[in-house]
């Protein structure tokens, strides 16, 4: 019998009886903008890895993008899949407890193979749900499971997701995408990616010129179905830190002579190798950089002050999104609202606050275990639907009750926004210095930054009127008119479109507001894609703008339908304390796969004439 694999994210809907709202398809929404309503960034991720694992196999594949409870059920009974992947976290264990029966009902000849960041928990407890489970990098484990070849180089698939939202408003445009590699060797006592890899890095693309031409191809790709791609995201956890491949990288733009847009990750320590003009270069608008906290004494934060950092990357139009965690051992309510005034100062276009939490598998986990530190709550049955960042599991030094440290990072995240405004208006005037400053650079690609940063800053005018009539306070009303005067000074008088767009800006911010409260809308849509299946090779850039939100008038009534259907039936998955027992009782040091295949061979590609150092940071 023929393989034919199904690979899929978990079942929507996300945020029912006893989820926390961190968890779903949206990044920036979840965790990062979800203190400023309608002014909030909304894009759905879709789950890259089954993406990169369809690409790579060569089996028929069909992925399916957060799929409900119906149309998982009607892809098992029509699909005639050998195997079924589910790809989840932790915080979503629970929906991998609801589709297993289904998979097992409807399909009962596949297999099931369970991968992703929720593999951390033990055998003991997902054993009983699955007849594989992989814990290392998935495409080597999935072509090894099926019988293939695992020396072939790793393909970047075509794989863009919509632009952002804002204020309900979606541009026709999606943003290319390109994972350059797997984990970090940063080794944060609390990072689940790092420990999850053995603090090591697993490449994806070997060289820059790699990661250059795969981000021109899937572009390529989408101006051939009328989709303008306008932006990349590269995922990488420490990009900078590789200073070669980057510097490689920096070459073939400016071979290429284009001013590419992009969003990636940067430590303090990667970023430090390069000059502002350089990342400038490179194409980046947006780096995600870790605060964390000033008593933290990670090796990442070092290289240059945040402030100096900071300054150099806003004066070339480079925003930050900077992450900070409370819930340090050394951290007092009065430290941490210190280390918030410092993050404060720095005004990075978006903040995301996460509580420093023990994950199975890395150095902090074993120690809380070690010194007896778990709430009693967790010991005896641990919620895994709230191991998501934004709940306290273990008891602190410096607060009797955990539960204020939840309160304060609740009341951080209102007061970011009270103070800074509307992440998209922080990020136009970032975007708006980077103009100001190099629109008359003698660097020709840098002048070509300058003109596009500009009409992305023209495009903010409508968010600064809903800003004006809607700013959380009295300063941040003030900020929106002040950029919205200088963009108009700095890049001319409004056209007649622009008043139009602004004229609509309150409307849609009120429509927005209305939806939300209503919970219309909410959920994201499902995005199925063929591989080497029905004469189909993937999923065109056009389609997938369904991810962005189930409006059609069927899937409203399926989700709200589904909601409700948990909330009557107070359907609360969660294992028992005996089964659980084991993720807060004793260290859980990362696991092999199950069952065991082959051992791996050298990294796809680097069998023969990689050069190691390529990749290495020096």
């Amino acid at each position: 019998m023929h393989n034919k694999l199904l690979l899929t994210s978990v079942i929507r809907p996300f945020g029912g009886p006893g989820e926390g709202d961190s968890v779903g398809a949206e990044l920036f929404h979840a965790q990062v903008t979800r203190a400023q309503g309608p002014f909030s960034l909304r894009q759905v991720i879709r789950v890259w890895a089954i993406d990169y694992l369809a690409e790579n196999v060569e089996a028929p594949t069909v992925t399916l993008h957060y799929p409900s409870r119906r149309e998982l059920i009607h892809e098992l009974r029509t699909g005639g899949y050998t195997h079924v992947g589910i790809n989840f976290v932790v915080a979503t264990f629970h929906k991998v407890r609801e589709m297993v029966p289904l998979i097992r009902r409807y399909a009962p000849q596949a297999k099931i193979v369970l991968g992703g960041y929720g593999t951390v928990l033990p055998d003991e407890v997902l054993a009983p749900w699955a007849d594989a489970i992989y814990r290392e990098e998935g495409v080597g484990f999935l072509r090894r499971t099926l019988g293939e070849d695992d020396s072939r180089e790793v393909r970047h698939p075509h794989a863009p997701i919509p632009s952002v939202q804002v204020l309900g408003f979606q541009l026709r445009a999606v943003v290319g995408h390109v994972t350059a590699g797997l984990g970090c060797s940063n080794g944060c006592d609390f990072c689940c990616t790092s420990h999850f890899f053995k603090q090591k890095y697993v490449p994806f693309s070997k060289s820059g010129r790699d990661i250059y031409e795969s981000l021109i191809e899937t572009r390529r790709r989408a101006q051939a179905e009328g989709v303008d791609m306008n932006g990349f995201i590269v995922i990488d956890e420490d990009f900078f830190l590789h200073r070669r491949r980057a510097r490689e990288f920096l070459d073939c733009v400016r071979e290429g002579g284009e001013s590419l847009s992009l969003m990636g990750f940067g430590s303090v320590r990667g970023l430090a190798q390069f000059s502002a003009r350089e990342v400038a270069e490179m194409g980046f608008d947006l780096v995600w950089n870790a605060f964390e906290g000033k008593g933290a004494g990670y090796r990442k934060q070092q290289g240059k002050t945040f402030p100096e950092l900071y300054a150099d990357l806003k004066s070339v139009g480079c925003g930050q999104l900077t992450s900070m965690i409370i819930g340090f051992p050394y951290q007092t309510e009065a430290t941490i609202w210190s280390e918030f005034e410092e993050l404060m100062a720095l005004e990075p276009g978006l903040t995301q606050c996460l509580i420093y939490f023990a994950f199975p598998g890395t150095p902090f986990h074993e120690q809380v275990i070690a010194e007896g530190r778990y709430r009693q709550s967790f010991k005896q049955a641990p919620d895994l639907r709230r191991w998501d960042g934004f709940a306290m599991h273990f008891d602190h030094p410096h607060f009797e009750k955990p539960e204020a440290v939840e309160a304060i990072q609740r009341a951080i995240y209102a007061e970011d926004f009270k103070r800074l405004g509307p992440s998209p208006l922080r990020l136009a005037r970032v975007w708006l210095t980077g103009y100001e400053n190099l629109k008359n650079d003698p660097n020709p690609l840098l002048r070509k930054r300058a003109e596009r940063l500009r009409q992305d800053v023209r495009s903010a005018l409508p968010v600064t009127t809903a800003a004006i009539a809607f700013a959380p306070s009295d300063a941040v009303r003030e900020r929106a008119r002040q950029l919205r005067a200088d963009i108009i000074r700095l890049t001319g008088e409004l056209s007649a479109e622009d008043h139009v767009r602004s004229a609509g800006a309150p409307v849609l911010y009120l429509a927005s507001r209305a939806t939300r409260a209503l919970g219309v809308g909410q959920q994201p849509g499902l995005l199925r894609t063929a591989h080497r299946h029905g004469g189909r090779d993937g999923a065109t850039a056009d389609e997938v703008f369904r991810l962005q939100g189930g409006r059609s008038p069927r899937v409203l009534i399926e989700d709200v339908a589904e909601s409700v259907r948990r909330f009557v039936a107070r359907r609360r998955p969660q294992l028992g304390r005996e089964d659980l027992a084991a993720v807060t009782a004793r260290p859980q040091p990362m696991q092999r796969s199950l069952p065991l295949v082959p051992e791996a061979r050298p990294m796809h590609g680097c069998s023969s004439g990689c050069e190691p150092s390529v990749l290495a940071a020096e």
